[in-house]
């Protein structure tokens, strides 16, 4: 059972206790405790919705960690179908492409469909701070990527950079409503970060995106922190 069915399960057990044992003082006692069953009541509301917060974030990163895992192997369908209908895709400073179509246009581009000897395209998802809106429809995610893209002989590459995403449920499904991808760092895996650093990408000619990139910026050895969803859990600034 799963951390969150067991939160889940042992609220209930203890809170459907209370709500009996109310109940039964009422019943026997002859005396109102109408203030006290609206409290149980309440506390189960909020332990409900604590629970369903705790499933929509273990949802989420199962969506994230989903799209990396098809990106790794160039599965572009599977990767366009973990978007929302009109969800956004900007990766890098190429800009902003709007809508399935477009973002599968995009991920074409990258590579064909599916992965063919010698190519290498992993993107691992690391380290997400997820944000469910009180709405429980819309949600924030920030990650940290590690790549490693290579061509047999020819080119290998070591990336680095900074996810801050949206989410959106519809019809009780997460899915992803933009993802924005902030460069940090690409450089030749045989000099590596000390030697080269290959720049930014810019929006390209022959595949121009629906709208200009939302911000413009350099990577390393140049520094762009990406602004953060959430604020500072200590501090609240």
């Amino acid at each position: 059972m799963s951390r969150n069915a067991l939160v889940a399960a042992s609220a209930a057990v203890v809170l459907a206790a209370a709500a009996a044992w109310i109940a039964t003082a009422q019943s026997t006692q002859g005396e109102p405790l109408a203030g006290s069953l609206s409290e149980v009541r309440a506390r189960v509301a909020r332990v409900e919705q604590t629970v369903q917060r705790l499933e929509d974030e273990r949802a989420i990163e199962k969506l994230q960690r989903s799209y990396g895992y098809f990106v790794d192997k160039a599965m572009w369908t599977e990767t366009a179908d973990l978007f929302a209908q009109d969800g956004t895709l900007e990766i890098g400073g190429r800009g902003v492409f709007v809508g399935k179509p477009r973002i599968m246009q995009y991920l074409n581009f990258l590579a064909p469909q599916g992965l063919t000897t010698g190519k290498l395209f992993n993107h691992i998802q690391l380290q997400p701070i997820i944000t469910v809106a009180p709405d429980g429809m819309h949600a924030s995610g920030r990650w940290r990527f590690l790549s490693e893209v290579g061509d047999y002989g020819k080119t290998a590459l070591w990336g680095m950079g900074t996810y801050e995403n949206e989410y959106v449920k519809e019809n009780g499904v997460w899915k992803i409503e933009k993802l924005h991808a902030f460069f940090r760092m690409y450089t030749p895996y045989a000099d590596g970060w000390g030697k080269t650093a290959v720049p930014n990408t810019h929006p390209e000619k022959n595949l121009p995106p629906d709208r200009a990139p939302t911000v413009t910026y350099e990577t390393y050895p140049a520094t762009y922190i990406p602004p953060y969803h959430y604020p500072n859990p200590v501090t609240g600034k």
